[in-house]
């Protein structure tokens, strides 16, 4: 999975509670540089946006399904409010990339552990 896929799909789930907290936007700025997103797809991302049947690319490669739920964990928790609509996208990514429950804890672990 590139980076330009990776962040449609946190631009996509920043917004699916319909609504964008400046904790949020700072993490998407701060990706999209750090990946070298061209503005002009980052407004693309923002254009796209839509709430209903939206669904998360699943990376083929293993590691990087790793690296794509720990940014969605990420972001969830970037703003302290993990909305039900997060969750729930967050749960279903994580078991259509055939995590198990042990695994998705353990990342989530990792998760707050950098944090």
């Amino acid at each position: 999975m590139n980076n330009i896929e990776l962040f449609h799909s946190l631009v996509h789930l920043a917004a699916i509670d319909n609504k964008f907290t400046d904790e949020e936007i700072r993490f998407l700025i701060q990706r999209a540089e750090r990946w070298n997103i061209p503005s002009e797809e980052f407004e693309a991302a923002l254009a796209g946006i839509s709430t209903e049947g939206f669904s998360v690319k699943i990376p083929e490669k293993m590691e990087d399904r790793v690296v794509m739920l720990k940014e969605m964990i990420r972001l969830m928790a970037i703003d302290g409010v993990m909305a039900e609509p997060e969750k729930r996208l967050c749960a279903g990514a994580s078991g259509r990339m055939e995590f198990t429950s042990k695994q998705f804890s353990q990342i989530l672990d990792e998760v707050i552990a950098e944090a």
